[in-house]
């Protein structure tokens, strides 16, 4: 199987081969952007002009292996200009058809969905920058190094960014009438 540099020279010189990147990255970039928008229609149009941005300039990437945080650039800066376009529309209107694990009850149902809502909401409201840092971190996985080249931030810096947004996503939390109503878990997953 071809590694990643091998790919990228080829998807250079022949798009068609782009498509492997494509479908690699596209559940995390589609999870990063819906986390930024909280909308599906919106996050797939805008994961759309991403891979087109990201393809269209393919050639100019520099193969220093970043393949993935130069998507997330992309990404991020995409989702930074939507909100410059759309600053006047409600942006932050949750979207139900989000799918959940399987709970057992109807309950669990309704308890899921109300703690999740929360926990965006709260992380709506942190800075920018700490929930770029948050979810690049806690929901991608990404190396601090990563986070700071996407981010254009030193890695001391994405390590405060972090700190101060966890300790801020903590005390909005401790501060919430139903923060018992949102699990550990759900906590843990960001």
């Amino acid at each position: 199987m071809e590694n990643e540099h091998e790919i990228i020279a080829k998807s250079q010189s022949d798009p068609q081969y782009f498509v492997r990147h494509y479908n690699y990255y596209l559940p995390q970039i589609y999870s990063y952007v819906f986390y930024k928008v909280r909308n599906t229609h919106v996050a797939e149009d805008i994961v759309s002009d991403i891979f087109y941005k990201a393809l269209k300039n393919i050639s100019e990437y520099k193969n220093k292996g970043f393949f993935r945080a130069w998507l997330f650039t992309i990404a991020r800066n995409t989702v930074i200009s939507y909100y410059r376009k759309n600053s006047r529309e409600i942006l932050y209107s949750y979207d139900n058809d989000t799918d959940y694990p399987d709970p057992v009850t109807v309950e669990d149902i309704v308890t899921a969905k109300e703690s999740s809502a929360e926990l965006l909401n709260i992380l709506a409201s942190l800075p920018s920058n700490q929930q770029d840092a948050l979810l690049l971190r806690y929901t991608r996985d990404l190396k601090i190094k990563e986070i700071a080249y996407i981010l254009n931030k030193s890695e001391g810096a994405v390590k405060s960014l972090l700190h101060r947004g966890l300790r801020n996503l903590h005390s909005e939390l401790s501060n919430s009438e139903k923060s018992s109503a949102i699990p550990d878990r759900k906590i843990a997953q960001l």
